[in-house]
């Protein structure tokens, strides 16, 4: 009988994929997301894919926070919360532990923390716009942004940047 996949072909797929990556989160910095003397948000990234533009991180943010009105371009977000409960100003939903959250692109919000810390998965892709009170995008973040925040970070603490991460 003749297999339905042939070796070769399972040859072929295992000669030019990706190695797989396994590490330890718990050896990855919490790096400041946004800029101050004193950061209301944290990431501690897990991939940085160039070739699709996304990016996956653990993203914590300290409790009664208002994020920055922001939209995601050219990708959707894709979340699960870990730990803590937030929103999005105007909706009808709270994400809790174990939520699943699915973000179309375009889509435009202001995410507010509740009593206790966040902490939530979200993988991303496109870019990341901040608005003003007059819809003037006054900021934005993309992968190579997020990526040179990590590696500034890892610089100016004498982290080893992981370029493991970078794939």
């Amino acid at each position: 009988m003749n297999p339905l996949i042939k070796d070769a072909v399972v040859k072929l797929a295992e000669d030019l994929q990706l190695p797989e990556r396994v590490f330890d989160i718990e050896d990855l910095p919490w790096v400041p997301f946004d800029e101050g003397k004193e950061a209301n948000c944290y990431f501690k990234p897990l991939r940085f894919d160039l070739a699709t533009g996304t990016w996956i991180y653990l993203f914590k943010i300290k409790s009664n926070q208002i994020l920055a009105r922001h939209r995601h371009t050219g990708g959707s977000v894709i979340g699960y919360n870990i730990q803590g409960q937030w929103r999005y100003e105007g909706r009808h939903w709270m994400a809790k532990p174990g939520t699943f959250i699915f973000e179309p692109p375009g889509d435009i919000h202001t995410l507010i923390t509740e009593d206790e810390e966040v902490i939530t998965l979200f993988i991303l892709g496109g870019s990341l716009q901040y608005f003003d009170h007059d819809n003037v995008v006054i900021g934005q973040d993309d992968i190579f942004t997020v990526l040179k925040k990590y590696r500034d970070y890892c610089d100016e603490n004498g982290i080893e940047v992981r370029e493991d991460l970078v794939y």
